[in-house]
Parts: structure tokens; sequence; C-alpha cells
């Protein structure tokens, strides 16, 4: 919300990829945060594209999102992801 506010303020219009920082993940990098965060020792099994099967949703192989026009206009990045999974965890506890 921060970020979208920042962006209503300025005449810096266009489309922004706004993500989380920290690099790349994966689904199952995103599962494995999720379970340690929450204190699960479940193990979880990677699986490949083509084990997992076709998608519902047509997307390109690699839809990897670019950050950079966020930066680049000034506005200052979202948290790392890790700390947005973890805000997340808390928020539900107090459901």
């Amino acid at each position: 919300a921060r970020l979208l506010c920042d962006m209503i303020e300025t005449d810096k219009y266009g489309y922004y990829h706004a993500t989380n920082e920290g690099g790349y993940i994966s689904w199952y990098d995103f599962t494995v945060e999720i379970f340690k965060q929450v204190g699960y020792t479940t193990k979880v099994n990677p699986v490949t594209t083509v084990e997992y099967g076709e998608s519902v949703a047509a997307r390109p192989f690699n839809s990897r999102l670019d950050r950079s026009k966020i930066v680049k206009n000034g506005f200052e990045p979202l948290p790392d992801w890790k700390d947005a999974v973890h805000r997340y965890l808390e928020a539900v506890k107090a459901i």
C-alpha cells in the first residue's frame, strides 16, 4: 500500500512490476520458507515444471518480473519477501 500511495503522489505514470525484494524464488522456496517460519518440519519435495504438468494459466516458462523501474524512478523498494511472509503470518495469527 505504501508504494502505491507514493506512486499516486507523483506524475511518474506507467507500468511497474511491484514485487518484494530478495531475488528469484520458486514456489518450492516459498513453501519451504512458510513451513520454516511457522515451525513445521514438513518435508517439501520440489518438482519440475514437466512433473507438475501444464498450468491452466498461460505463462512463459521464465516469467520473472523486472523491478528495476521502481528504484530508477525514485521509489523505495518493497521489503524482502521473507519479511513479507513473516508479516502475513503474524497478521493471520491475530484473526
